[in-house]
């Protein structure tokens, strides 16, 4: 969403016919302009609350948004937008201080201050990092913090508590420093990831959430705001009477660390820092010894010191979770490109070596029913012919099972049964394939997935349990799809089978995740085994379809 300049070209020296593509500018110049006004009315609301915020008599706000909406703003924008956005907020920042009583050239001098402190947090973020909006990572956190919270409102705090102290306004230069850089480093701290990572999601994204999710926000969310009410606006317990009480809330901000990464961290910083300084500002002091700036002094560094670590801890875990979605969709491609293989080394036995030992198998038919071989040789070529009959139904039987045409045309029930006899048959076993209430159809990764399991398993009990029967049930539900193959021979330690990761249980595993399910192994030693796979039908992932 750039912004260039417009330049209207005379129609006289164009055709009529010919495009004009001074529309093409003006598309993105609407854009911009709507963003810069956003921007100006969420500055102006910002200011406001920080008046609102601002105890009777004292030159600093507890709570000053405007400075970090900016930033957040300049952080989601492209650079050479960043000349609108000033241009909308200046006039908001005027009005809003002007409103006050401020003398005019204080107001724009702070306006600098403000601004100065967004434009130098925004470009060393955006100079220092791939993407601005990644705020969810280690260094993106660090130099989020070392500029954006450290750096830039340490740089013009002090410039404008010498605004406020020149115009008779404050008195302590130093104090006045102080308080206004942590009042404005708190704002940072809670407001921009809140702006950048919320502004950063896309629809879609927000509609994948699901109803647990929302629940879970909606209880995090009423629990922090009642915690934060009872502990320090509650006139019977407070943190004057039990100082203790001021990390009650660490739990609750560890929850939506770990749960909502830094977005739901900032947001319940956020509401903790407004309702313990609005108490504060009216006479529930944690410190009731201390006067009320140094009380809000107090307030600011606890929840700043308590951000820091736990914002770093957020970005270990989102980094975590992009890690292991990483090695899920290189999982995915893997078994996608196996499948892949499995579907061409199929088609390739029976089309090709299958068929040329058809026409051999014949051929040997034609010289052993030939009267002029000699019957020594007829007699060997009657063997020779029906090996190479058997070598053609195994070949054959191997190319169903690496690739299955009855999974592809005619359903997974019917490609498991047909499975379980010719297994049975080979392997000389009983297998019992019951199966009902399967949707219809079954999204074919989810069949490729269920068909896989099914193989591995059976291969595996024929292998290693050492029983002639085994059971295979599938069924679904109204969500789910189920598959459960049970043998009840000699059994295994199965907690010594997931420390031992055998492929073959680490490819059904696999499998299942991709599609969203769980594979749960029940065995005991000389207790059978049992094998179940539980698919959702609503979240197939898409990722494994049946190759071809």
């Amino acid at each position: 969403m750039s912004l260039s300049a417009l330049s209207i070209t005379s129609t006289a020296r164009f055709k009529t016919s010919e495009t004009i593509e001074s529309s093409v500018p003006a598309n993105r110049i609407l854009p911009t302009a709507s963003a810069a006004l956003l921007v100006g009315i969420s500055y102006y609301v910002g200011t406001r609350i920080g008046f609102v915020w601002t105890p009777t008599g004292q030159p600093n706000s507890t709570f000053w948004p405007p400075n970090a909406i900016l930033l957040g703003a300049l952080l989601l924008a492209p650079r050479k937008a960043w000349w609108a956005i000033f241009l909308a907020v200046l006039p908001v920042h005027m009005f809003a201080q002007l409103g006050t009583g401020v003398p005019v050239w204080t107001a724009f001098g702070w306006f600098i201050t403000n601004g100065s402190e967004a434009l130098i947090g925004a470009y060393c973020i955006t100079r220092f990092t791939d993407s601005a909006r990644r705020l969810d990572s280690v260094r993106g956190v660090l130099i989020f913090l070392a500029f954006g919270v450290l750096f830039a409102p340490l740089a013009t705090s002090f410039l404008d508590a010498a605004a406020v102290v020149i115009t008779g306004w404050g008195g302590s230069y130093w104090q006045l420093g102080m308080q206004r850089f942590w009042t404005n480093a708190l704002a940072e701290l809670t407001i921009v990831p809140t702006v950048v990572l919320c502004s950063s999601k896309d629809l879609s994204s927000i509609r994948r959430i699901s109803a647990t999710r929302w629940g879970e926000a909606a209880l995090l969310a009423v629990a922090t705001v009642l915690l934060a009410v009872f502990i320090f606006g509650s006139q019977a317990v407070y943190p004057a009477t039990i100082p203790a009480l001021l990390y009650a809330p660490l739990p609750l901000l560890l929850w939506a660390a770990a749960r909502f990464g830094l977005g739901g961290l900032s947001l319940s910083l956020l509401s903790l820092a407004l309702i313990s300084t609005w108490s504060t500002m009216h006479g529930r002091l944690p410190f009731p010894h201390a006067s009320l700036p140094h009380n809000i002094l107090s307030l600011q560094i606890l929840f700043c010191v308590v951000a820091v670590p736990l914002m770093f801890l957020s970005a270990v875990m989102a980094e975590a979770r992009r890690t292991q979605e990483s090695l899920r969709r290189m999982s995915g491609s893997l078994i996608e490109t196996q499948e892949q293989e499995r579907y061409r080394i199929g088609r390739e036995l029976h089309d090709d070596i299958g068929q040329r030992l058809a026409l051999l198998a014949l051929e040997l038919q034609h010289l052993h029913q030939d009267s002029f071989t000699l019957p020594e040789v007829r007699s060997r070529m009657g063997e020779l012919q029906k090996q190479t009959t058997e070598i053609a139904s195994d070949i054959q039987s191997l190319s169903h099972e690496l690739h299955s045409s009855k999974l592809e045309y005619l359903g997974l029930a019917v490609a498991m049964r047909s499975f379980c006899r010719e297994f049975g048959e080979v392997q000389k076993i009983e297998i019992d394939f019951q199966s009902h209430d399967l949707p219809s159809p079954v999204p074919p990764d989810i069949s490729l997935c269920l068909y896989r399991v099914l193989q591995e398993a059976l291969h595996n009990s024929a292998k290693y349990s050492g029983v002639r029967h085994l059971e295979v049930q599938l069924w679904g539900t109204l969500d789910q799809i189920h598959l459960t193959v049970r043998d009840f021979g000699v059994g295994f330690d199965s907690e010594a089978a997931k420390e031992s990761r055998g492929l073959g249980l680490i490819s059904m595993q696999e499998r299942v995740k991709l599609v969203n399910g769980t594979l749960s192994i029940e065995s005991q030693p000389k207790r059978g085994t049992t094998i179940c796979a539980r698919v959702p039908l609503s979240t197939g992932s898409g990722s494994m379809r049946a190759a071809g």
